[in-house]
């Protein structure tokens, strides 16, 4: 049985998330909606209102009695900004807690210029410009472990560097780290609204080279040694020098067997290919090898999208969102 502090944190998650769809309700309504009982409600309701997660937005007229109290989720009780590393640019958008951008921007890197120094100058900035500002989620193109960046092709400034703790301390806000394929497939599992049993292997071919993830059941696989899906660390791979301005006229076998050995390793339901001339013109040729290769079964889905960016920005959101209900928990 579950202690009374585990109950009052349940019943308050419920209520969270009631509110967290974006509607308005009053007390009666949310003890309808939720199940609880209106003295639970109640009394939680006004904890919310004292701390300012919930604001008063009006009044429901009643037909006996005393009108009714209109409730919602405060927008901006909790804010969390987005980064987005690729190239010499850096992109950013801030949140609200319902996960509305706010605000957004680009910052053009110098070649010349201290990178670390301008993510925590840009994190600075916008503690200063949002109060309530509480955390921050960046994607990087480089292989990261969560915190330190592994190995970067891009960004060899950074490597070795635990550039999640040292953001955290000169920034005194939470964070999340994590490499763009991860958090882009992430964000197409969401987009789909794929189911919790859902296996994705997604393939980029971005400004770092060739790229690649797996996802089940809407969480990365990330190994061991946080390598997974690292295809360019393979030496026959990086040799073919494929990236977003160059690649050849043929399909590679070395890329080739590489999404096959993916495809038979993994079993999975869907392989995304993010658009790009390169996988257009190949298509075809990487969907007749997989029908070869699981002849007899049904073969994983091949798709095509062109939403990699959208993926990479909702993956990032719901970081983000993930990021604050942590902290809203811990209250």
């Amino acid at each position: 049985m579950a202690d009374a502090a585990t109950l009052k944190q349940l019943n308050l998650q419920k209520i969270r998330n009631a509110f967290l769809e974006g509607e308005p309700f009053s007390k009666t309504e949310l003890a309808e909606k939720t199940g609880l009982s209106f003295p639970t409600v109640g009394k939680i309701i006004d904890e919310m209102v004292n701390s300012h997660q919930l604001q008063i937005v009006g009044m429901w007229n009643s037909s006996g009695g005393r009108c009714s109290r209109i409730y919602q989720y405060n927008p901006d009780f909790r804010n969390a900004i987005a980064l987005i590393l690729e190239g010499p640019r850096l992109d950013w958008f801030v949140l609200d807690s319902l996960g509305m951008t706010k605000n957004q921007g680009r910052i053009e890197i110098e070649s010349d210029s201290d990178l670390f120094d301008t993510l925590a100058g840009l994190l600075l900035q916008a503690r200063r410009q949002e109060p309530s500002l509480c955390g921050f989620c960046l994607g990087i193109a480089a292989n990261t472990n969560g915190e330190t960046v592994q190995q970067s092709f891009e960004y060899p400034q950074l490597k070795g560097i635990n550039l999640l703790k040292e953001l955290e301390c000169v920034s005194g806000l939470k964070g999340s780290l994590g490499n763009d394929m991860w958090i882009s497939a992430e964000g197409c599992w969401q987009r789909c609204r794929m189911n919790d049993q859902t296996t994705l292997i997604s393939f980029y071919l971005g400004s770092c080279g060739f790229g690649s993830s797996f996802v089940i059941g809407g969480k990365t696989l990330k190994g061991a040694h946080q390598v997974a899906g690292e295809i360019e660390l393979l030496p026959w791979i990086r040799k073919e020098g494929l990236n977003m301005n160059a690649w050849p006229e043929t399909l590679p076998k070395a890329i080739l067997h590489c999404i096959l050995t993916y495809a038979i390793i993994t079993d999975p339901d869907f392989i995304q290919l993010y658009t790009h001339p390169f996988f257009i013109q190949h298509f075809d040729e990487i969907q007749t090898q997989l029908n070869t290769c699981f002849t007899g079964v049904q073969p994983p889905v091949l798709l095509l999208s062109d939403d990699f960016r959208a993926d990479y920005e909702i993956g990032l959101s719901r970081r983000a969102m993930q990021l604050m209900n942590a902290m809203e928990s811990s209250l």
